[in-house]
């Protein structure tokens, strides 16, 4: 196995199932830990994801994937509504995180679309000792979605029949979360770029708000994810998860490295 791109897959046990997780090593331990949260209809294993944990796992970060319930692999029992399950994976993802003795107290979160509205959900509870946040075209008013998910056809296919997205419909209340990146694209065809002003404004400092005029919801133009990439990694650097900490050995098996 390549040293600079060591992954493991495993479940994380819950009440609700196993969740599945792939998790990409550095080369020094323990380290800082970033998770990724996926949106809607996408999955851990999305090649946006992948690259990143490639990526940044060669620049010294953990980098932690899962799929929430309906996606990917997941077979986790996805109620009462999409919403809270979304919000209990993450915040069981976390909890299994702080117990490893790779991660060496510092985490990070960065969700894309709908599952930067759960990384928001799950750090403004203060349960998770969460530095820095990034969030890209991350919708703030979800009354679409509610929608969509009562509405679709495929939402019907993946979930329960009388499934509901749950609340809040806004993040108008969210209590205050600082260390918060927010990206979003102008050209997003799903996600109003307006909605990142809205995060933006009711975010405590640090914060900051990066406008990509040529990106879309998925920032599929090779430009924008390599811009979008740096200023992520930029941000989570200077909120204080610089990669550094001391050697140790990588023994695969169980998401431990002892």
């Amino acid at each position: 196995m390549d040293r600079g791109r060591r992954e493991e897959t495993f479940l994380i046990s819950t009440a609700a199932g196993g969740i599945p997780t792939a998790v990409h090593y550095p080369e020094r331990l323990p380290a800082p830990v970033i998770v990724c949260c996926h949106g809607l209809f996408s999955a851990k294993d999305s090649s946006k994801f992948v690259s990143i944990g490639e990526e940044w796992s060669r620049q010294g970060f953990v980098v932690f994937r899962f799929d929430f319930p309906g996606c990917g692999e997941s077979r986790v029992y996805p109620g009462p509504d999409l919403l809270s399950g979304r919000v209990r994976d993450l915040h069981a993802v976390l909890e299994h995180v702080s117990t490893q003795p790779w991660f060496d107290g510092r985490i990070g979160l960065l969700g894309s679309s709908l599952g930067g509205t759960i990384a928001l959900l799950v750090a403004a509870s203060g349960n998770h000792p969460v530095r820095a946040l990034v969030c890209w075209a991350t919708p703030f008013d979800l009354h679409r979605l509610k929608s969509a998910v009562e509405e679709w056809d495929v939402m019907k296919e993946l979930y329960p029949a009388g499934f509901s997205l749950g609340s809040p419909v806004t993040l108008e209340s969210l209590s205050p979360v600082p260390g918060v990146l927010v990206l979003h694209g102008r050209q997003d065809e799903s996600v109003p770029w307006q909605d990142a002003g809205e995060i933006y404004l009711r975010a405590p400092e640090p914060k900051r708000l990066v406008l990509l005029e040529t990106g879309d919801h998925r920032l599929l133009d090779p430009e924008c994810r390599r811009l979008a990439l740096k200023i992520s990694r930029d941000w989570l650097v200077e909120l204080g998860l610089r990669p550094g900490g001391e050697n140790r050995q990588f023994v695969p098996g169980a998401g431990n490295i002892p």
